[in-house]
């Protein structure tokens, strides 16, 4: 698919200059416009009774992200994004975000960066990045902090053989043309969460031959329109648990692609989805894809 627009969301952090850089090269490929946009509020930190920060502060903090916004957005137009726009949103940044993609249907993609956190702090969600992926309408790209802006050259996709893991490798391919790439397809056998012991290859006799054939067809169909060569493999356990494994074991991965169900309501409140667990660790830009509602 061709993106129309893309959402960058930035707090002037290098983590979210990286994710910048990285909208920009997509939306060269694409000749799509670019929103480059800040959201903040005032937290509730600073506010003790009913005594405020003084106008005269509130004022110059407006007029900082104001002047560093345009800032950006003039370095995205430099560095050759066709369309730029600087868009100051006033509020909960995440949801405040989200509700202006929401709004905006024809916002395709939206590329944030993250601020790294490691150790026990990435096992809690809250962050922005986090908060975003789990709520946006539409599909997330999180470069984290540490990436540097790169093409995508090798994509790890894994799939469920859903229309969301459909979704994910397509929109890995079409995020921006590259001369040289490789794709590799993880499909995940779960064993039932009752069952305790040691599974092996055979637990299914032709499961994992049948994964494989329909790897390859996806494949093949995947490369039809964008040249790439493919290697598939079928694992047994936990997604997102064999996923990291498999980054583990091959750290030249770029770029991993995993759909998502687009849960709403109570239901995504809930931890522990293989997109939300991949984004914390993989340590790599992670496309979140789901079809926009």
């Amino acid at each position: 698919m061709r993106f129309r627009k893309i959402l960058c969301p930035i707090d002037f952090s290098a983590g979210s200059r990286n994710a910048m850089l990285t909208a920009v090269r997509i939306a060269k490929a694409h000749a799509c416009e670019l929103i480059v946009a800040h959201a903040w509020t005032l937290s509730s930190t600073a506010v003790a009774g009913e005594i405020l920060y003084p106008a005269e502060l509130v004022k110059q903090i407006v007029d900082d992200n104001d002047r560093r916004l345009e800032s950006a957005a003039e370095e995205a137009r430099a560095l050759g994004a066709p369309r730029v726009t600087a868009k100051m949103i006033d509020g909960e940044p995440w949801a405040m975000l989200v509700e202006y993609a929401e709004a905006d249907p024809t916002i395709d993609l939206i590329v944030l960066g993250t601020h790294g956190r490691t150790a026990i702090a990435r096992v809690f969600l809250g962050s922005v990045a986090e908060m975003v992926v789990r709520h946006a309408p539409c599909s997330v790209l999180v470069v984290p902090h540490e990436c540097k802006p790169a093409p995508f050259e090798r994509i790890l996709c894994s799939t469920d053989f859903s229309d969301s893991s459909r979704l994910a490798l397509s929109l890995a391919l079409d995020l921006e043309p590259v001369a040289s790439r490789a794709v590799t397809l993880l499909h995940v056998i779960e064993p039932p969460r009752v069952y305790a012991g040691e599974i092996g290859a055979d637990v299914h006799t032709g499961l994992g031959a049948s994964s494989q054939k329909l790897l390859a067809g996806w494949g093949r169909e995947a490369i039809a329109s964008h040249p790439a060569t493919v290697a598939s493999f079928v694992r047994i356990g936990r997604p997102g648990t064999q996923v990291l494994a498999m980054l583990g074991e091959d750290n030249a991965f770029d770029l991993i692609a995993v759909g998502s169900r687009g849960r709403t309501g109570f239901r995504r409140m809930l931890l522990g989805s293989v997109a939300e667990r991949v984004v914390r660790q993989a340590g790599r830009p992670v496309l979140v894809a789901r079809a926009r509602r």
